[in-house]
């Protein structure tokens, strides 16, 4: 298992608000999941 944190901005309508990317590596069935939109 494996967590990897990635902080970014994302440039939208000249502003450049912070974004955080958290990935989690495991074992098993290839997923994909989007929380908290």
């Amino acid at each position: 298992m494996s967590l990897a944190v990635v902080r970014s901005r994302a440039p939208a309508s000249g502003r450049a608000p912070d974004v955080t990317v958290e990935v989690h590596l495991a074992n098993g069935l290839p997923s994909f999941s989007i929380v908290g939109l």
